[in-house]
């Protein structure tokens, strides 16, 4: 797990990442905090925690409330676990980065309160019939409240 959470940090600061249109829903199993982690895709089953240098991250309250379930993430050890997304709601240009912690069926699946603060309120408003639409774009980790030794790197340009 730590080589793949390692590849996605430096590859989401040395390559320019393209923004991508994507729908929003939100379900209130992302603001559950104290809903275990070891339910989400990229739960790691052979340590306690998302990945090693992070084992006291147990239940969802124990990270940051922003989080994301996106269609890529398939299993602990996809590369897009643990990444950083910045989310931006146009016309308004309301952004917010979020952490990808679970996969999703179809589209971008964060908590009502994220959804609410990119829509002024308004996330009832949004449903499957007429969903959100942001543009995406994945982004450096340190947008997420990470560190370059977060991954073991003394900078995000490390190999």
């Amino acid at each position: 797990m730590r080589l793949s959470v390692l590849s996605a940090a430096v590859a989401s600061t040395t390559l320019p990442a393209m923004a991508f249109k994507v729908r929003v829903t939100y379900d209130t199993k992302y603001d559950d905090s104290k809903r275990p982690l070891s339910e989400v895709a990229c739960w790691n089953p052979n340590v306690p925690g998302l990945f090693p240098d992070f084992d006291t991250w147990l239940v969802q309250g124990d990270i940051t409330p922003h989080t994301v379930a996106i269609p890529s993430i398939t299993g602990w050890e996809h590369p897009d676990c643990i990444t950083c997304w910045m989310v931006t709601k146009e016309p308004a240009g309301i952004t917010r980065f979020l952490l990808a912690i679970d996969g999703s069926k179809d589209g971008f699946v964060t908590s009502p309160e994220t959804m609410n603060w990119l829509t002024v309120g308004q996330a009832r408003d949004y449903n499957r019939l007429e969903p959100l639409e942001v543009e995406a774009k994945q982004v450096s980790p340190a947008n997420c409240g990470f560190a370059p030794m977060d991954f073991g790197l003394e900078r995000w340009d490390e190999l």
